[in-house]
């Protein structure tokens, strides 16, 4: 009788420390939210960029920022982080993000930019020249100006802002082009599209137009990275290489 009597009491003691404990941490807890010891004070945002493109992405940083102050104030403990990722998932330069609590009264916010494959240019009625950024995925960003834009490549006309699968094309040719040598993209000066030759690049250096077509662009990447090498070796400077054909590159020499 004894040992039952034990094994009641030790079931009511387990008990309330079930009961108990969590109550008088929440009331500990409600205690120092309603002396605002929760309040956030601090919004923390972190970016992971490339070095090239830190002075582009400052202005849309800043507009973040300040889109968060409406935050401050408020209860951490409280506080929704379903309403930052609203705000997050409308920034189409946002490519990754995540938010966390830091206790006691901080957010901490992570961003991944998305890469910009090149910047469409543009020149306004009063003769003003401005850059639409476009992601790798094809998304056009809000115009910057020359100081802001970062170091892409430049491609022109209207096709790009108007048609995406236009620009999905171009990005499909930067992506084919080879890591080293003359034909990477780096050497690339402009990229380009019309109805007659489909997309074109031209060089850095060069007065060289390179003309692509519609389609198979790692492969025609692949030929013209060889040609180009072969002329370079040999001293031969061309004007136009086609490689829109079959089975074969087409090399204009000057």
């Amino acid at each position: 009788m004894k040992t039952l009597h034990f094994k009641f009491d030790r079931f009511l003691k387990v008990l309330a420390s079930f009961v108990l404990l969590p109550a008088v941490v929440y009331l500990s807890v409600y205690s120092l939210d309603q002396r605002d010891f929760f309040m956030i004070d601090e919004i923390d945002i972190k970016i992971s960029v490339k070095a090239s493109q830190k002075l582009f992405i400052k202005p849309y940083v800043e507009s973040v920022n300040e889109k968060m102050t409406q935050f401050k104030g408020q209860s951490l403990w409280k506080f929704p982080l379903k309403k930052v990722s609203e705000i997050l998932k409308n920034e189409k330069w946002i490519s990754e993000f995540r938010i966390s609590r830091a206790w006691p009264s901080g957010l901490e916010v992570e961003l991944v930019p998305h890469e910009i494959a090149y910047l469409i240019q543009t020149r306004e009625s009063h003769g003003a020249t401005e850059f639409f950024p476009v992601t790798e995925s094809a998304q056009i960003l809000k115009r910057v100006d020359s100081k802001q834009a970062p170091g892409v490549v430049i491609v022109r006309g209207d096709q790009f802002l108007k048609n995406q699968k236009i620009r999905e094309g171009a990005i499909a040719i930067l992506k084919s082009l080879p890591e080293v040598g003359k034909l990477q993209p780096s050497y690339v000066a402009e990229l380009g599209y019309d109805k007659k030759d489909g997309y074109w690049i031209s060089l850095l250096q060069s007065d060289m137009k390179i003309k692509y077509g519609e389609d198979q662009f790692e492969l025609k990447s692949s030929r013209v990275s060889q040609v180009i090498d072969y002329l370079e070796n040999r001293d031969l400077k061309a004007r136009v290489i086609d490689a829109n054909l079959s089975k074969k590159v087409l090399v204009r020499l000057h």
